[in-house]
């Protein structure tokens, strides 16, 4: 039976009426009931109010157990928004913070490397994923649209900065499938997923381009769950797709 590396989960609170998890006690029932194992885990309501500089709740629900891990937003560094590069990477150290997310239509602010370039030179060099989330807060799946042209760009600029698109989007093949072929350090989450979406990418460029996002609670975790426990890959392309691409991400930060 499979067990489940989720890399989007959302807790601590919410100002617009998500029941998100408060604290551990919550949020790990519900994992149980969806074989979720181990989950990178963010502050909903600090991603809502556009806070880059208060980290305390979601390490806080995190320490309350060894299976979450939490992940922290970034805006862009000239805006001197949060912490400076140096400050960050060495609070995602001390804290062992799990990645950066970084939402550039929910903040409205452009994404490539020129913008974030201060601070992906150094996430980079401690190969500390970023989360790229394409959704504004609640969009359809047909809605997310990412800035393909930016990925792209700093994915090229920074070729050993892991960059997993989350919220990837339906409708968006035929811009993903050639930023996955082109930046082999580009990931992608599975609400691009349609028919046989995970075998296609699976046969082309290998199992490890997948990670499991379940979006919870903007979405029931089994959605995405499902498209990898009933594809048409194999047993080892399961597992890398559902825990071990998502694991590899967080063990190889340094």
């Amino acid at each position: 039976m499979l067990s489940f590396y989720d890399c989007d989960i959302a807790a601590v609170g919410s100002g617009t009426g998500w029941p998100v998890p408060r604290d551990a006690s919550e949020l790990l029932p519900v994992m149980d009931r969806y074989g979720i194992a181990k989950a990178l885990v963010y502050d909903r309501g600090a991603t809502e109010a556009g806070v880059f500089d208060d980290f305390d709740g979601v390490l806080k629900l995190c320490a309350g157990s060894p299976r979450l891990t939490p992940t922290v937003p970034a805006a862009p560094p000239a805006t001197g928004e949060g912490p400076s590069p140096d400050e960050l990477v060495g609070i995602i150290l001390a804290k062992h913070i799990g990645g950066v997310r970084i939402w550039p239509k929910l903040h409205n602010f452009n994404f490539n490397a020129k913008v974030f370039g201060k601070l992906f030179e150094r996430l980079e060099r401690h190969r500390i994923p970023v989360f790229y989330q394409s959704m504004a807060m609640s969009d359809h799946p047909w809605e997310h649209k990412s800035d393909w042209e930016g990925i792209r760009d700093a994915a090229t600029a920074f070729p050993d900065l892991p960059l997993v698109v989350v919220y990837t989007g339906m409708l968006e093949g035929r811009k993903l499938m050639p930023t996955l072929e082109s930046c082999p350090n580009v990931l992608m989450d599975l609400t691009h997923a349609t028919y046989q979406m995970v075998e296609f990418v699976t046969e082309r460029l290998g199992a490890g381009r997948l990670v499991l996002a379940s979006h919870y609670p903007v979405y029931d975790p089994g959605l995405q769950t499902n498209w990898i426990a009933y594809s048409g890959i194999d047993a080892a392309a399961k597992q890398a797709i559902a825990f071990d691409n998502v694991a590899r991400l967080v063990e190889d930060i340094k």
